[in-house]
């Protein structure tokens, strides 16, 4: 288990994660900066439930924000 991780990704833009109590395949939390190329329409979403306790996710142009509590951890389908 790893106390604090932060991972760079780039694909149409950066997106910084921040991983707080990563396991193997579940994080405590997990927090998501993004800066895109491309613009888009204001966006706002907010799920309970199926593998996660909560998960807020905003888009804004070109700006993203994303937050999940007890989640599985994002970059576990990357391996």
């Amino acid at each position: 288990m790893k106390l604090l991780e932060y991972r760079q990704k780039e694909d149409f833009g950066t997106e910084h994660i921040f991983t707080l109590l990563k396991g193997k395949r579940r994080s405590f939390i997990q927090l998501g900066l993004s800066w895109n190329e491309y613009p888009g329409a204001p966006y706002f979403q907010l799920a309970i439930g199926n593998n996660r306790v909560i998960d807020i996710l905003f888009w804004c142009w070109k700006f993203g924000f994303a937050f999940e509590l007890l989640g599985i951890t994002w970059d576990s389908w990357d391996k």
